[in-house]
């Protein structure tokens, strides 16, 4: 092996790692995201337990299970609405809108919510030592972690987007080189009969079509694997919502994808092998 042959081989299996680190690297990042916007709601659970407390004259128990109820309610509440607005963004002309002015609103009503239950106690205390006004910070902080979900969200249908149009470009730029070829070969051969000339066309049209269908379909393969990596717990309409295909579209890809050994579905969602 000459030293060429083995520096390629070597760059080769560093591009090879580097994919797979960033894959691993988003993969991590997709968890943690996910596992952030509750772990945000634990200092406001204790915090609105005590107004609770207070307020109710409820026993610290049932208190803290009132508040962990109305963080969970909160977080579907807020899943929800990010859920309509991807919807809205990506939907088709046909499919049917989502009701994102309700799901906001409503969103709104549980931030509100553990902002009142929380400066009950402590803006008193705030008032005295304006070291309590940190406690605000909690409700705070979850909203800024739903609203950087949602950007994060928005942001992976923007690349996903990206990709299939450049791959659609590929495959137009493939399209015309294959196109110009053709026509070279029909000048250079035009002394050949029509119907053999026509039987040819036809032959080089058809394969021109599988060829940019093939593009097309291993662009969306591939996003739709991206989208995993990033989703793993994604249902087929949030993943349909984003690669731009139909919910049975997807069901397909994934049956494919795993019989190719390149997605693989666990007890926590799909897993890309």
């Amino acid at each position: 092996m000459n030293i060429k042959n083995l520096t390629d081989r070597i760059s080769n299996n560093v591009v090879h790692v580097d994919r797979l680190a960033g894959a691993a690297e988003a993969f991590g990042l997709a968890i943690l995201c996910r596992a952030a916007s509750w772990i945000a709601t634990i200092p406001t659970v204790v915090l609105t337990s005590r107004s609770c407390e207070a307020i109710f004259d409820l026993t610290p128990a049932a208190a803290l299970f009132s508040c962990i109820a109305l963080e969970v309610v909160g977080q579907a509440v807020v899943n929800t609405w990010m859920k309509a607005k991807d919807w809205n963004t990506s939907r088709r002309a046909s499919d049917p809108p989502a009701n994102e002015g309700l799901g906001l609103a409503m969103s709104i009503v549980y931030f509100v919510s553990d902002f009142v239950l929380i400066g009950i106690l402590q803006v008193p205390k705030a008032l005295a030592n304006p070291v309590h006004w940190a406690a605000l910070l909690f409700p705070l902080a979850q909203v800024v972690s739903t609203v950087m979900t949602a950007e994060r969200a928005a942001q992976f249908r923007r690349e996903a987007t990206g990709e299939i149009a450049r791959a659609e470009r590929k495959a137009k730029r493939q399209a015309t080189r294959l196109a110009k070829r053709q026509a070279a070969i029909a000048v250079t051969s035009a002394h050949a009969s029509n119907h053999t000339s026509n039987a040819g066309n036809l032959t080089d049209s058809l394969a021109l079509a599988r060829q940019s269908r093939k593009v097309k379909r291993d662009a969306r393969l591939d996003a739709l694997l991206t989208y995993y990596l990033d989703n793993p717990d994604a249902g087929p309409t949030e993943a349909a919502s984003a690669v731009g295909v139909s919910r049975q579209t997807i069901y397909t890809y994934q049956a494919e994808l795993e019989g190719a050994g390149r997605l693989h579905k666990n007890g926590a969602g799909w897993e890309v092998t």
